[in-house]
């Protein structure tokens, strides 16, 4: 054997498994670069599903769950030509919900910034499932929960996006999307979030309200006139009643003319102005975590309200393996 030959490359597996979709990725630990993934929409509400159909007994769920996770890793190694047995797997999202491969209790506020707290499961590695697996929780407040961005959270402070945080200074963490959050961090720890169900709502009002005939997808934001209609629509949600301005969306387009894709503009900044106005006024510091067009939206629209905030954007996945990585090495695991 050479002496002088490089030590294996240290690997872990990141799974990402949400209520309609499931996402497996081979991360080469120390750059945190992706060897290989595998994606499918097995989600958990659809396994959960699968199993109580099949008789739903307790002792077979665990392992009804990891026959999706042994499909998508057989076609990784396929990918890679090489055994990923032994390999750690780190699980987040919603594996761990009421529906999910083995529930666990939220963990509570305040929540370090290293991860330190958070409520995780560590389950051996079986001769039939031979990786080691940390099982994720999610976190709750008083009168709010979240499963998935948590771990974002203390991948986005990882990155270096909470270190210059003093003990007294409020700064914010939003995570765009269908129940975006917004996660307030005061020196070393999350003090607070709040959920909004912006993408849900814009879902049901762009789809199956009375507005759905005024609203069609299209060109991208970058277009003048679409500009134009979301900068209106922000400062419509973030300054009046929510109702009337969503009514604003058909008015729109009887009596001024507006296009189907620039009131889908539009009706895209009504919400998302909603969402951010508790946001613009104060000069904490913000960070979008967040990808593609709604990451964009969302800065975008901070700066049509005036925004006197520091703001830095991160990508979600990035965040979401750089936490999953500090879990796991806190745990032992790596």
């Amino acid at each position: 054997m050479n002496a002088l030959a490089s030590p294996p490359t240290r690997r872990f597996l990141s799974c990402d498994w949400g209520t309609s979709a499931f996402r497996l990725r081979l991360v080469e630990e120390e750059t945190r670069r992706i060897l290989a993934a595998s994606r499918g929409e097995q989600g958990i509400a659809a396994t959960f599903a699968a199993w109580k159909a099949a008789g739903g007994k307790p002792e077979d769920r665990w392992s009804h769950f990891s026959r999706v996770i042994e499909h998508h890793l057989a076609r990784m190694a396929d990918e890679t030509a090489a055994s990923l047995a032994d390999i750690p797997l780190v699980i987040s999202g919603m594996a761990s919900s009421s529906i999910g491969m083995r529930e666990l209790p939220y963990g509570d506020l305040p929540l370090a910034i290293d991860g330190s707290g958070l409520a995780v499961e560590r389950v051996a590695a079986r001769e039939d499932f031979p990786h080691p697996v940390v099982l994720i929780s999610g976190v709750r407040s008083r009168d709010d929960v979240m499963r998935g961005e948590e771990t974002q959270f203390i991948g986005a402070c990882a990155l270096g996006a909470a270190h210059d945080a003093a003990p007294e200074r409020s700064r914010w963490f939003v995570f765009p999307g269908t129940h975006s959050k917004h996660v307030e961090v005061r020196g070393a720890h999350a003090v607070g979030f709040r959920t909004y169900m912006t993408g849900e709502f814009f879902d049901l009002l762009s789809g199956k309200s009375v507005l759905a005939n005024s609203v069609a997808a299209g060109s991208d934001l970058r277009r003048p006139e679409n500009l134009t209609g979301f900068a209106t629509g922000v400062r419509a949600g973030a300054a009046g009643n929510l109702l009337h301005a969503a009514f604003r969306v058909r008015t729109r387009a009887l009596l001024e003319n507006a296009t189907a894709t620039e009131n889908y503009h539009y009706l895209s900044g009504l919400l998302i102005g909603a969402e951010l106005r508790d946001l613009a006024a104060p000069d904490a510091p913000i960070t979008l975590v967040g990808a593609g067009p709604l990451l964009a939206a969302c800065q975008h629209a901070l700066h049509v309200l005036g925004t006197r905030a520091p703001l830095a954007a991160l990508d979600a996945d990035d965040c979401l393996i750089a936490g999953q990585l500090t879990i796991a090495t806190r745990l032992g695991l790596l």
